[in-house]
């Protein structure tokens, strides 16, 4: 069943308990998936002028947050899979109520400006250009990451496996995905376009075809052992504001 979205606080939440400034100021950590990373940055950014509060970001692979977890992290927010962050409330390491959607990211295809766009319009054309390029680059499935486990997957699927990683570029991170790709070290870059589409110098081709895409949606959830339960609702609030919201849809983060 999905949640009910971001709306989890009242206005006088968000405006009465994140308005403390100063010696009542609270950091509120955040560990986040990669995904999100460009859009969340800019609002957390609003947040803390608006505020006075302060919000310290992890991001990094569903897996990796997990791990950071297991071994003992203590965030007052986390942001992971809607499936992880269904698993956290059901188990009851997420404060009870505080899961919400965040928006849903999906798997596409970039290239460098100035460059000639694949045709990905149909899977065996996605095949085609995979085949084609002189070098692909995509986030390691090693690292535990949500796209880079789906890519390595839909590349055994297809019969590319070997043949791609004959000029694969793989890295650890999706900037790390889209660095290479402006900097001309990747010829293609696969992931969320959620990472691609804020990086100037690099054009989205497209997302993947409707027979093989990927959408994956990103929920958050505030950890019963958080010591600012409340300060994090109230970020989480903001985070719900219509001018968020268009900030995430912008970076193509879609609700």
């Amino acid at each position: 069943m999905r949640q009910r979205g971001f709306v989890i606080a009242t206005a006088a939440l968000l405006f009465g308990l994140a308005t403390h400034a100063g010696a009542n100021a609270a950091e509120i950590k955040v560990l986040a998936a990669a995904a999100i990373d460009h859009p969340f940055e800019a609002v957390a950014h609003e947040f803390e002028h608006d505020t006075g509060n302060k919000v310290s970001v992890e991001f990094g692979s569903v897996g990796a947050i997990q791990n950071k977890l297991k071994a003992g992290a203590k965030p007052d927010i986390v942001i992971l899979s809607t499936a992880a962050a269904a698993a956290a409330e059901k188990d009851g390491t997420a404060l009870a109520g505080s899961r919400a959607v965040v928006g849903r990211a999906e798997i596409g295809v970039a290239v460098r400006d100035g460059t000639p766009a694949p045709d990905i319009a149909t899977t065996d054309a996605f095949k085609k250009a995979l085949l084609a390029a002189k070098s692909v680059s995509y986030t390691d499935p090693s690292g535990g990451g949500t796209a880079a486990v789906f890519v390595a997957g839909l590349l055994d699927r297809l019969g590319l496996t070997e043949a791609v990683k004959k000029k694969a570029v793989p890295f650890k991170t999706g900037r790390e995905v889209i660095g290479a790709v402006l900097k001309g070290d990747a010829e293609l870059g696969i992931g969320f376009t959620t990472e691609f589409v804020p990086v100037k110098g690099v054009k989205v081709v497209g997302s993947l075809p409707k027979d093989i895409a990927f959408v994956n949606e990103y929920s958050a959830y505030i950890p019963a052992t958080s010591t600012e339960a409340e300060p994090a609702r109230a970020f989480l609030a903001y985070l719900a504001r219509p001018a968020s919201r268009d900030t995430f849809k912008a970076a193509g983060v879609m609700p």
